[in-house]
């Protein structure tokens, strides 16, 4: 079982990473400036995938950041730390290296 001094430190990792997300997703989603000058194909089709690249960089930031929030919920309505998939207990072991993760360690490796 998790003591409220450990889940005080969770909930101060969680928050810490959390504002470094919303940090960075300000850079990844700024929007690029390519010029407007008219480019040749190969340069284009350069300018199209790095801002594809951009996108994704962006919605993977903001995922993470819906998970942590998620854990932060957890937090407050006393769920932290239950996996959702089983409702075992989730080891300290794996919320030292993934705080906002859901499921237990067992649980994960089922579903790889």
């Amino acid at each position: 079982m998790l003591t409220k001094q450990k889940i005080k430190e969770y909930k101060e990792r969680l928050e810490k990473e959390k504002k470094r997300l919303i940090k960075e997703l300000g850079k990844a989603e700024a929007p690029e400036n390519f010029g407007d000058d008219v480019d040749g194909f190969e340069e284009e089709a350069k300018e199209a995938e790095e801002l594809t690249t951009h996108l994704a960089t962006g919605q993977a930031i903001r995922d993470r950041v819906n998970e942590i929030d998620s854990a932060l919920n957890d937090i407050l309505t006393g769920k932290y730390g239950i996996c959702k998939k089983c409702g075992a207990e989730i080891s300290e072991k794996v919320l030292d290296v993934v705080s906002e993760s859901r499921f237990c360690r067992d649980c994960k490796k089922r579903a790889r």
